[in-house]
C-alpha cells in the first residue's frame, strides 16, 4: 500500500524509465544510421550531420535523465536539466522532420547527381516492377522520408518524456516539502510536550509547597492566635 503521492511518483518514474530506454535505443540507432549514410555519402551533409547531432543528444539526455531519476542526491539536478534539453531536442526533431519532408526533391537530385559515387543505378525507362527490382536509386528515393517519420515519432516521444520528467521532479519536490513540514510539526510537538511537562512540574511543585506550608506553618499560626486570645481575656 502507498499514498496517492508516492504511487503517482512511482508511476511517473516507471514511465520515464521506459521512455528513456526507448529513446536510448533510438539515439544509438540514429547515430549509427547517420554515420553510415554520412561515411558512405548516401546523403548530403545538411541531412546526416543534424541526424548525428540529434542521435548524440538523445543518448546524452537519456543518461542525464536516468542519473537524475536515481535516488542519489548528487545527481538530482540532472533531471530538470534533461527536461530543459528535451525542449530543444523536441524542437530540433520537429524542425528536421519538416525540413526532410520539404526537401524531397533536393534529396532526389542529390541521389541522381552522385549515383556513380554512391554506386547506385537510376533508370527512368523501366517498368514499375523492373524499377523496384533493379533500380536502387528508386528504392532510396522511395524510402527517403523514413527519417522524417522517425523524427516525428521521436518528437512525440520527447513530449511524453518531458511530461514524465517534469512530473517526477515536481512530485519529488512536493514529497520533500511534506517531509520538511512533518519535521517542523514534530519539532513543535516536542516543544509543546516540553512546555506541558514544565507546566506539570511547576504545578506539582506548587501543590507540594502548599501542602508543606499547611502542615508546618498552620500550627504556629494557631498557637499565636490562642495566645492573643488569652492576653485579651
Amino acid at each position: 500500500m502507498c499514498g496517492d503521492g508516492l504511487c503517482y511518483e512511482r508511476f511517473t518514474g516507471s514511465a520515464l524509465f521506459v521512455f528513456n530506454g526507448v529513446d536510448l535505443i533510438c539515439g544509438i540507432a540514429l547515430t549509427v544510421y547517420s554515420l553510415f549514410i554520412g561515411l558512405n555519402h548516401y546523403a548530403p551533409e545538411w541531412l546526416y550531420v543534424p541526424l548525428l547531432a540529434v542521435g548524440a543528444l538523445l543518448v546524452l539526455t537519456t543518461c542525464m535523465s536516468w542519473c537524475g531519476a536515481s535516488s542519489s542526491r548528487s545527481c538530482a539536478m540532472c533531471l530538470p536539466c534533461s527536461s530543459y534539453l528535451l525542449i530543444l531536442l523536441a524542437v530540433a526533431e520537429l524542425a528536421l522532420g519538416v525540413v526532410i519532408f520539404t526537401q524531397g526533391s533536393t534529396i532526389d537530385r542529390f541521389l541522381r547527381q552522385h549515383q556513380q559515387e554512391l554506386q547506385i543505378t537510376c533508370v527512368e525507362w523501366f517498368s514499375d516492377v523492373q524499377r523496384v527490382a533493379m533500380n536502387s536509386c528508386y528504392r532510396l528515393e522511395k524510402n527517403k522520408f523514413i527519417p522524417a517519420y522517425g523524427m516525428l515519432a521521436l518528437f512525440v516521444m520527447e513530449v511524453l518524456r518531458f511530461c514524465c520528467s517534469s512530473e517526477l521532479y515536481r512530485a519529488r519536490r512536493y514529497r520533500k516539502y511534506q517531509y520538511r513540514q512533518l519535521n517542523t510539526l514534530r519539532g513543535l510537538d516536542d516543544e509543546l510536550l516540553a512546555a506541558r511537562n514544565e507546566e506539570a512540574i511547576l504545578s506539582k511543585f506548587a501543590l507540594l509547597k502548599d501542602k508543606y506550608r499547611k502542615k508546618y506553618v498552620a500550627p504556629q499560626d494557631v498557637s499565636a492566635t490562642t495566645d492573643n486570645a488569652t492576653v485579651e481575656v
